[in-house]
């Protein structure tokens, strides 16, 4: 199985989040935040696995912001 891409994580990641920000069903709403939470997960290990540096979750999604802004 290849390494998932720090770049791909944090764009799922990213994606997951502006999804709940536009979302108000209920249903749905669960299911992204599940989502998110899978995503986040992900991002995590990738970012240990870097040595990747991060204080809290705010800083993990601003640094997925960061990431997914300076490849596009």
């Amino acid at each position: 199985m290849s390494k998932l891409k720090l770049y791909n994580v944090a764009k799922r990641y990213i994606q997951a989040i502006e999804q709940i920000e536009r979302t108000r069903d209920p249903q749905r709403l669960a299911d992204l935040e599940e989502e998110r939470v899978i995503w986040h997960t992900k991002l995590l290990n990738i970012l240990k696995r870097e040595n990747i540096p991060y204080r809290n979750r705010e800083h993990v999604t601003s640094l997925a912001y960061w990431i997914v802004r300076i490849h596009e």
